[in-house]
């Protein structure tokens, strides 16, 4: 544990302050302005045309006041973890950028979601779907050769990949991400969001609410399900859950796949904002 990367300072005291319901404008401003990199970022995102506001902010305490603190947060989380969900994971033979992508659209659909289920906290379902396996980061860089083996069982047997790797490590990147947002002090739900987004079971036992973690299990196979090469396995593995997505969700199967194209429409906006970034 003492070997797990950390949260960009700025980054973390942003987060931090925007978790802080006493947090005013102005603090919030004077720490993501401290950063110049982040700070244009923010501001470039902001004036893009996701947004579509109808004028151009020049300060973050613009940026905040008009796109709000919870879309600030999720901007923020995106510019600062870009470079690290952008790499490729050669341990799970994941290219260059098709880590982030799938983040990207994990996170969007999560989102997404949310707003159809007018859950009353989209953008913390857009960040718990951002960095939901950000264990496979840390698991590529500290256990290569093990995590080749489990990428190969996984490919070989079609057992899911974190079974793979619990047979091969006796812990599944979907632990380790939980114990590295512990480790950064995210909120409790976000840290069983990453932890269970394989365990659909799992998500009926447990004491903490099952919403956010039933979406974020949901976008994460949905997010699949918009790849050619990963759709029939998701699709399989997504209908052999739909009877806890619908008790915990409310949504049947037929009612996601038919939101299967505006969900594919909202991930392209959301990737082509996300490019500004780099």
């Amino acid at each position: 544990m003492d070997e797990l990367p950390e949260v960009p300072q700025t980054a973390m005291r942003a987060i931090q302050l925007l978790n802080d319901p006493d947090t005013d404008v102005g603090k919030l401003a004077e720490v993501i302005s401290s950063d110049q990199a982040l700070t244009a970022k923010v501001l470039r995102l902001c004036n893009s045309a996701f947004y579509g506001l109808s004028r151009k902010v020049t300060t973050i305490s613009e940026a905040v006041m008009i796109v709000g603190f919870s879309s600030v947060k999720s901007l923020v989380l995106m510019i600062t973890t870009q470079s690290t969900l952008n790499k490729g994971l050669l341990g799970y033979k994941l290219n260059a950028g098709e880590f982030w992508e799938h983040s990207i659209a994990s996170a969007e659909i999560s989102r997404s979601l949310a707003l159809n289920l007018k859950h009353h906290e989209p953008e913390e379902c857009f960040i718990a779907g951002l960095i939901h396996d950000i264990g496979k980061i840390v698991l590529n860089q500290y256990a290569l050769p093990e995590v080749y083996k489990a990428t190969n069982l996984h490919l070989n047997t079609k057992i899911h990949l974190y079974e793979a790797e619990n047979k091969i490590l006796g812990f599944n990147h979907a632990e380790i991400g939980a114990a590295l947002a512990e480790r950064w002090n995210f909120p409790p739900l976000l840290v069983e969001s990453i932890k269970r987004h394989h365990s659909f079971e799992a998500l009926l036992e447990n004491e903490i609410p099952a919403l956010l973690p039933t979406l974020v299990a949901t976008a994460n196979l949905l997010a699949a399900m918009l790849r050619e090469d990963k759709k029939n396995q998701a699709l399989v593995t997504f209908r052999e859950h739909a009877n806890i997505i619908h008790k915990v969700l409310g949504i049947q199967e037929s009612h996601l796949e038919r939101l299967l194209p505006n969900l594919q429409k909202k991930v392209e906006e959301t990737r082509q904002l996300a490019l500004l970034v780099t």
